[in-house]
């Protein structure tokens, strides 16, 4: 495993240099980058009558320069080609009674003609792990209640994330064709071959088509609507990496084709984050708003009753994401979604089940179990937490915090309730240390510190975690990270006599190596309540062991502007690890949460043509996170390559973990079915994977 991570950091550590090299040339980069922006949409439009659809490139990659480099040897040995599903397709199907009465009428088609050919099958193992769901097959009916914050419904749109492809629980790993039948990439990575489920369609009937990819192309490449092609779609999704180019083979037959191996693609096709909505967006819908395709005469009277000013506009707010599909203006919108909105206003969101959904059981039910779900507006979360515990709620992921325990325990027979303690997508706030401050300051003090390993240890080394984990999160926490140094006062001071920091002033901290003032400011804002606690321990416990430490709490809007601006010493944030590995996540990016490295990030992203050039320890990072990116993350060589990362996080302390894995609740009616089991790894299971879940007392 090592040796073909080490092969795959050669090769891409090789193009690296090149995409190095070739930025430098500040010229030539000037000089083609004014003929190669994005194609316009009436040369696409034009290119539609034929097999392709080209759309070229914002920036030249540098990577396209490097001729005759042969990569196949280090990557796939065969094309990965999957072309079947977990379960046969069941011989008959069971109407749903939701329906029948349209069906009756002739108003809705059977449910025979509503799916696939051949639709996405699910049983045990398929969504969730068998490991932590003793899956059964559920019984239609039911309102599903779940929470809404001041319009934050995290379950709602999590139940709306519908990827193309789809592996079990939070992973990546060999996904089964979901939107699609089958899909087939090419040994080097380049080329992505999907074909859609025949018979599927959009929740108005519509069936899906290549035509739908096309478009939804031709929109990332106009700039008229996108002023960027999106990243995920680009080489390496990197901001200058070339956009894919899609070629049409047939109705449902289609491919993406990068420049340069981008494995981690897999990983984009079968993520909840970009979803469907990626590849796929309904085309005869916003033909009709858009001018190259429907009369002006017939937009203008839209316009007008929306108040909106162009057809750009219109269009830009109908062709949404699944995170808008439950807003007012996804009213309407025809998705790929278990449940379409049906009302949406100021004090609740509606929606009913989706009659074109393509998914059923192992026994021929169409799935969602649940007929509708229901959030009503919340403008306290203290409101959630009492509706929650008196059992007004039949799903709660997102609010329920481990301190309500106790709550939701002695109400769990008065109203019907039960709690589920699992982990999360999300780790508890951490310290990040910002090797980018101060770095335009000759001889800057704060530079020579934190690029010291020792600095980094010996910070590690002051913290208490236990106290950490009793004080915060009543010791369910776990105490594992990436942080590998466990409280040892003594060692913390003597790293800190090591690096210089020997002398101290009037008040009896630690002075700089060189005998002046030194204070550690870490900021934050109010975003969860243990920020503002765990600020106030690491102040304790730094200043236990000498360092002067001043915590600075600032609103949310000034604490992104001044992480953006490079103006942060060190900051408490949050991010996503636990789903860092099979690549649904990647915000561990030095600018994404935290900003530990913003000007260097700013420097890789441009090219060197601004930023920080970064030293050699940072430049590994970089090296680092574009090899995960040529394999699919959770392939021998991906896993290998993660370790590596891993391995660089816990030498470099440019994050600190005071605690390692989070335990949470989630509080749900004791009469649903198909619930995790406790201990599962993650959250989110019981609104990505809503759609199995029913209720057992019928409906």
């Amino acid at each position: 495993m090592k040796r073909i991570a080490a092969k795959c950091r050669e090769i891409i550590c090789f193009f690296i240099c090149v995409a190095i090299a070739v930025a430098a040339c500040r010229g030539d980069m000037t000089d083609t980058s004014a003929d190669s922006s994005a194609q316009s949409a009436a040369e696409v439009v034009e290119a539609a009558g034929s097999t392709e659809s080209h759309v070229a490139p914002a920036i030249p990659s540098p990577l396209n320069r490097v001729k005759g480099l042969n990569t196949s040897g280090a990557l796939a040995s065969d094309p990965i080609s999957v072309r079947s599903q977990k379960y046969p397709v069941p011989p008959t199907y069971n109407e749903v009674p939701f329906f029948a009465d349209l069906v009756a009428a002739g108003k809705l088609p059977p449910i025979s003609e509503r799916i696939p050919v051949e639709p996405f099958v699910v049983g045990p193992g398929v969504l969730n792990s068998e490991k932590w769901l003793d899956w059964e097959v559920g019984r239609y009916g039911g309102t599903i209640r779940t929470t809404n914050l001041n319009g934050s419904m995290h379950e709602v749109a999590l139940a709306m994330g519908m990827t193309i492809l789809r592996a079990p629980d939070q992973s990546t790993k060999d996904p089964l064709p979901a939107i699609v039948s089958s899909y087939e990439i090419s040994p080097d990575f380049t080329r992505y071959t999907l074909t859609i489920r025949e018979g599927i369609k959009w929740s108005d009937g519509v069936p899906v088509t290549t035509e739908d990819v096309r478009m939804t192309f031709e929109l990332y490449g106009d700039e008229r609507i996108y002023p960027t092609f999106p990243i995920k779609a680009r080489t390496l999704g990197r901001a200058d990496g070339i956009p894919g180019k899609v070629t049409i083979i047939d109705d449902l037959t289609f491919t993406i084709t990068f420049d340069a191996p981008y494995g981690q693609f897999l990983a984009e096709l079968s993520s909840w984050i970009p979803d469907y909505t990626l590849l796929f967006r309904p085309a005869h819908f916003i033909k009709q708003f858009h001018a190259d395709y429907t009369d002006m005469a017939k937009i203008q009277p839209v316009l007008d009753a929306l108040e909106i000013r162009t057809w750009e506009d219109l269009v830009i707010l109908k062709d949404m994401r699944h995170w808008e599909l439950y807003r007012e203006h996804g009213v309407g919108v025809p998705s790929l979604t278990p449940w379409i909105a049906e009302e949406v206003n100021s004090s609740v969101v509606r929606a009913v089940r989706n009659p074109y959904y393509w998914k059923v059981d192992i026994s021929g039910n169409q799935l969602p179990y649940i007929d509708r779900v229901e959030a009503e507006v919340s403008n306290q979360l203290q409101s959630i937490i009492l509706k929650a515990a008196a059992g007004e709620y039949d799903v709660v992921t997102s609010f329920a915090q481990i301190r309500e325990m106790p709550l939701y325990r002695e109400n769990a027979a008065r109203s019907n309730i039960r709690t589920v303690l699992h982990g999360s997508i999300n780790n508890p706030p951490i310290l990040f240390l910002n090797h980018d401050y101060d770095y335009e300051t000759e001889g800057s003090v704060w530079q020579q510190l934190v690029s010291d390993p020792r600095f980094g240890s010996a910070i590690a080394s002051a913290i208490d975690k236990e106290d950490v984990n009793n004080t915060l999160y009543f010791g369910h926490y776990t105490l594992d990270g990436f942080t590998k140094e466990t409280f040892d006062a003594d060692a913390s001071n003597t790293l800190l006599d090591e690096i210089g920091m020997t002398e101290r002033d009037a008040d009896g901290f630690r002075t700089d190596p060189r005998g002046e003032r030194f204070e550690l400011t870490i900021t934050t804002a109010e975003v969860s309540p243990d920020f503002l606690g765990l600020g106030e321990l690491l102040k304790n416990y730094f200043e236990n062991v000498g360092i002067r430490t001043t915590l600075d709490v600032i609103g949310s809007s000034l604490f992104g502007q001044r992480m953006n601006g490079n103006e942060l010493m060190a900051t408490i944030h949050w991010s996503d690890e636990p789903i860092w590995a099979p690549g649904i996540s990647e915000d561990y990016w030095p600018g994404f949460k935290g900003h530990w490295a913003p000007m260097s990030e700013m420097y890789f992203n441009t090219n060197g043509e601004s930023g920080r050039k970064p030293p050699p320890y940072l430049q590994e990072f970089f090296d680092l996170h574009v090899a995960r990116k040529v394999v699919p993350p959770q392939s021998e060589a991906g896993e290998a390559l993660y370790a590596d990362l891993v391995d660089w996080f816990s030498q470099h302390y440019v994050t600190i973990w005071p605690v390692g894995r989070m335990t949470v609740p989630s509080v749900y009616n004791a009469d649903l079915g198909n619930v995790i089991k406790d201990g599962y790894p993650f959250d989110r299971a019981l609104d990505y994977g809503m759609e199995q879940l029913f209720f057992k007392t019928p409906q």
